[in-house]
């Protein structure tokens, strides 16, 4: 770096890392994810500013042992040029241990097995991957159930009171989830904690496994070789053996790069500047232990901010003498280093930029503002290239970046939003996240709209609730088509190509590499190949839907060291299967020869039609009279023999005539359902914690005390009157010690402090005596006595009253006297049941 080069600004700032947030001292133009990969280089030291001076003063210390740097002024200047270097991300060094690459021929015997054992290996990592996100999102969703439920703690975290968890529960467990991890996810989300752990984003090895050398190897060995490309991405094919052997070699070398975006100032590029970094860089790598590597980072970014096409003569020849520039510089300074073009993925993170010579990913980039928000704009190399080749920078960004906005978007926009339910809210809480996101059903994700939005304007179920994929758009009914043109509109494109911003021919010099071919790449590799002291690598990503067979073909067809891979699979990538009822029927097995056994496998598929169940003529049920928010509400409910509800009537008499005749309406489609045998359980589901009004306070009921709601009110009553479900009601029923009218401890004449028996009720009070016509009904099976603490054998020898049904008959002389109505039932003796 020269004597003139900017002293580098340090800060601190704090960086999200597995172990939790840690505040760093690093440079300031840095972003998080350089932080990170320097702090991975670094072992998790914070102050990586002093870190870096270590590093550069401990090869200073080498290369002056080794002869490279001969005076105290030559080692000083070497020190600070490095340092420099380093803090400002022109220069990474990478001198740990590297990875051993295995060449193996394809004659060998072991050709074939060696692939196989390749494939395995990456089958099961990718297996145990998938489990463990699939767990995760499950146990996530366990803990979402707790965390959403708006009831008593206790009965929120049990399966048995929330249905919710329950389902949730089952469904990590269908996911292969153990009894112990479902359990644990209950106890995070009681202790307050909001995040199951995730497991990480990758845990396959990203760099090569093998070296193939394929000759003219024959079409089974190339089958083999395609297949393991096909399925791995980590074999790298070779023509001559010593093109496998100095790879294999290369890779166990040190290596280092150096950012060629990093010389760019008001002038231009500076080539002064990047040719002492390059000695800088080639002095260091020649003080480690080992023979090193070096790398120019970004090169296609650099073609762009120059406004040159990569793949053009131009853009070929400008490479070729950089790189001879760069190799020239190595020369002069005499020292153990090579020159190559490889994919370094740890170097790439902490450079800002790719190694192996490859195109520019693209003119969008991610950037972090003072709040740690993560926002899409521009790169530097995309706006140098725009004014390289004179293109307006406001339609570009327009293009590029989207225009954040719903208002004109096509297919999805303010007016079809709302024509779909979503109020200006909802609308504008999705359009602030715009900036943000790099999806548009990112803006529209659950936690933006809320679940109480998407229940009751939308109609989602429970399940899709839990589902941490849902699609918001889809379910709202907008077409994919139209999602994604509203998100180009929105959120920008990829490219300008097709944009109408510039000609043809400048757009082609801003083309990203999923717009350039595999040829370009190897065209441009072939230049530079005399100007590299290692063979390169041509890395090519086919598309997912490719097969073996096109695999083998590219193979085949390849002079340069090749390693080819898939693209990650698509979002669409689904399969679909037939419904059972749609397959066709089994066929019989052939006849087996006599006198051996014959097993047959029956499967019967049974449908029922869906019938109605009657309701008895004469029928139990109960009247709850309350005040929601000052408005009267009467529920009248009525039920089956067995007490399973079957129907019920709603009443708001001081209510508009609309209203009254909404909810009488609502309450006959509820009693029609539950008549068709709909589960109660999926209306309460369904309808508590709808919001709408008169909602607040609740009078009049002894376990609902307020409601969202006159549904929400409703559907709490019935939940927990026929349900059992406790999560629903204000407080802990339990403690009420309610006993189903509206009374608790205190109406029944107990202290604050309680007793330990209950205080005795006639059963007139629970059993409708018109109902029962004087007669105890069949289902009656124990009502407490109407003695107070009576002695087990006044219990025993009490019998049941015809007069007002309570066990408190009990002997007075001769005659037979009920305790609780004074009625005479006969003379002791008697037949009291005739």
């Amino acid at each position: 770096m020269g004597r003139d080069a900017p002293r580098v600004g340090i800060e601190g700032r704090i960086v999200e890392r597995p172990d939790g947030l840690v505040e760093v001292d690093a440079p300031a133009h840095w972003t998080d994810a350089r932080v990170e990969a320097w702090l991975d280089w670094a072992g998790g030291r914070v102050d990586l500013a002093a870190a870096i001076v270590e590093y550069s003063e401990a090869l200073t210390a080498r290369a002056q042992a080794k002869g490279l740097v001969k005076d105290l002024r030559a080692r000083r200047r070497f020190r600070e040029g490095l340092t420099e270097a380093l803090l400002l991300g022109a220069v990474a060094i990478v001198d740990g241990t590297r990875r051993t690459l295995r060449v193996i021929d394809a004659a060998a015997p072991d050709f074939v097995p060696a692939l196989q054992a390749l494939e395995a290996a990456h089958r099961g990592r990718e297996a145990a991957q998938a489990a463990a996100e699939r767990l995760s999102a499950r146990l996530q969703a366990v803990m979402d159930a707790i965390l959403r439920c708006e009831g008593d703690a206790e009965a929120c975290a049990d399966p048995t009171r929330n249905s919710s968890l329950a389902r949730a529960a089952e469904a990590a467990r269908a996911a292969g989830a153990s009894d112990a991890a479902i359990l644990d996810a209950v106890a995070l989300a009681r202790s307050g904690e909001s995040l199951w752990p995730a497991p990480p984003s990758n845990i396959a090895p990203t760099g090569p496994d093998l070296i193939c050398r394929i000759g003219d190897a024959d079409p089974p060995e190339m089958r083999a070789l395609a297949r393991a490309a096909w399925t791995t991405g980590a074999v790298i094919a070779v023509r001559e053996r010593a093109d496998g052997e100095a790879l294999a070699g290369l890779a166990a070398w040190p290596r280092g790069g150096v950012d060629l975006m990093a010389f760019f100032g008001e002038a231009g590029f500076d080539w002064d500047a990047f040719e002492g970094a390059v000695h800088l860089a080639a002095v260091a790598l020649a003080a480690t232990d080992e023979p090193g590597l070096l790398g120019l980072a970004g090169l296609g970014d650099w073609l762009v901010a120059r406004g040159q096409d990569y793949g053009s003569d131009e853009g070929r020849a400008a490479a070729h003498d950089l790189y001879a520039a760069a190799r020239r510089v190595i020369g002069e300074a005499g020292v153990e280093c090579r020159l190559g073009a490889f994919d370094d993925p740890e170097l790439a993170l902490r450079l800002g930029g790719r190694l192996d010579a490859a195109p520019w990913n693209g003119p969008v980039t991610l950037a972090e503002t003072a709040e740690g928000e993560i926002l899409r704009v521009l790169s530097d190399a995309a706006l140098r290239g725009l004014d390289a080749l004179a293109l307006d920078r406001a339609a570009a960004e327009a293009v590029l970046l989207g225009r954040r906005s719903l208002g004109e978007a096509p297919g999805v926009n303010v007016q079809s939003l709302a024509a779909r339910g979503f109020s200006e809210h909802e609308i504008a809480a999705a359009e602030a996240e715009l900036p943000f996101v790099a999806r548009l059903a990112e803006a529209f994700a659950p936690r933006i709209l809320g679940d109480g939005f998407l229940r009751d304007v939308l109609g989602a179920t429970p399940e899709q609730l839990t589902d941490p994929a849902l699609d918001v758009l889809a379910l709202a009914g907008f077409a994919c088509d139209d999602a994604l043109a509203a998100e180009t509109y929105a959120l920008g494109a990829d490219t300008l190509t097709g944009s109408g911003v510039g000609t043809e021919a400048q757009q082609r010099h801003l083309r990203p590499a999923a717009e350039l071919s595999v040829a370009a790449k190897v065209e441009m590799l072939s230049v530079l190949r005399p100007a590299l002291d290692a063979p390169p690598v041509v890395e090519t990503a086919l598309p997912w839907r490719a097969t073996p067979a096109d695999f083998q073909a590219a193979l085949s067809a390849s002079r340069l060291p090749l390693r080819l891979r898939r693209e990650a699979a698509p979002a669409d990538a689904v399969l679909e299967l037939p419904s059972v009822a749609d397959l066709p029927e089994r066929r019989e097995p052939p006849p087996q020869a006599a006198g051996a056994p014959e097993e047959r496998i029956v499967e019967r598929i049974v449908e029922r039609d869906r019938t109605r169940r009657k309701l008895p003529d004469r029928r139990k049920g109960y009247i709850q009279k309350a005040s929601v928010g000052g408005h009267k509400v009467y529920i009248h409910t009525g039920e089956y023999d067995d007490g399973e509800l079957g129907e019920i009537f709603i009443d708001m008499h001081k209510e508009g005539a609309a209203f009254r005749s909404l909810m009488n309406n609502f309450a006959i489609a509820i009693s029609i359902g539950l008549q068709y045998g709909v589960p109660l359980e999926e209306f309460v589901d369904a309808f508590v914690f709808t919001r709408f009004e008169p909602a607040g306070p609740v009078t009049g009921n002894d376990t609902v005390k307020s409601a969202t709601s006159i549904l929400d009110y409703i559907f709490r009553e019935l939940g927990i009157s026929y349900l059992g479900r406790s999560d629903l009601a204000s407080e802990d029923p339990g403690a009420l010690n309610a006993d189903g009218l509206g009374n608790g401890k205190a109406d029944a004449g107990h202290d604050s402090a309680g007793d330990a028996e209950p205080a005795p009720q006639p059963a007139s009070r629970f059993i409708s005596r018109g109902f029962s016509r004087g007669s105890t009904p069949d289902n009656l099976v124990f009502l407490p006595t109407a003695n107070r603490n009576p002695g087990p054998a006044v219990l025993e020898a009490a019998e049941v009253c015809a007069a007002c049904g309570d066990i408190a008959v009990v002997r007075k002389g001769q005659a037979m006297i009920c305790e609780t109505c004074g009625a005479r039932a006969g003379r002791f003796g008697e037949d009291q049941t005739g």
